[in-house]
C-alpha cells in the first residue's frame, strides 16, 4: 500500500483537471502521480494541484511537479497549485534554494510555480 493518496476530477467539459495529493510524495510514490499526469495532462487546458495535505516531499516529487508544469506550458496549458502549500513543501522550497529564483525560463519569464507564480 502506498503512502500517497491521489484524488482527481476532470470537469464536465474536460478543460479543468484538479488533483489533490495527501501523504508522502517521494521517489517510490512519484510513479503513481506520473501515470495520472501522463494520462490526463494532455486533455485538460488547466491543471490545479492541491498539495496542502502532503506530509513529506523529496526532490523527485518536486522534480515531477516541475516537469508537469513545464509540459503543460509546452502544450499551451496552465498548471498551478490550487491551495496553500503544505509545510513540508514550503520547507523543501527553502532547502533546495528555490525561494531565491523569481522567473522560470520555461514559463516565458513568468514567476516560477514554486515562488508563487503562474496564479
Amino acid at each position: 500500500m502506498s503512502d500517497l493518496t491521489i484524488s482527481h476530477t476532470l470537469s464536465g467539459d474536460g478543460t479543468l483537471l484538479e488533483v489533490a495529493l495527501a501523504g508522502r510524495l517521494a521517489i517510490d510514490t512519484t510513479p503513481e502521480l506520473l501515470a495520472l499526469l501522463r494520462d490526463q495532462l494532455p486533455t485538460a487546458s488547466k491543471t490545479r494541484l492541491n498539495v496542502a495535505a502532503l506530509t513529506d516531499i523529496d526532490l523527485s516529487g518536486m522534480q515531477l511537479i516541475c516537469s508537469a508544469c513545464r509540459t503543460a506550458q509546452e502544450m499551451g496549458h496552465s498548471f498551478n497549485f490550487s491551495a496553500s502549500l503544505a509545510p513540508c513543501v514550503q520547507e523543501a522550497i527553502s532547502v533546495v534554494g528555490l525561494q531565491r529564483h523569481t522567473t522560470c525560463k520555461h514559463t516565458i519569464d513568468q514567476p516560477c510555480l514554486w515562488c508563487g507564480g503562474l496564479n
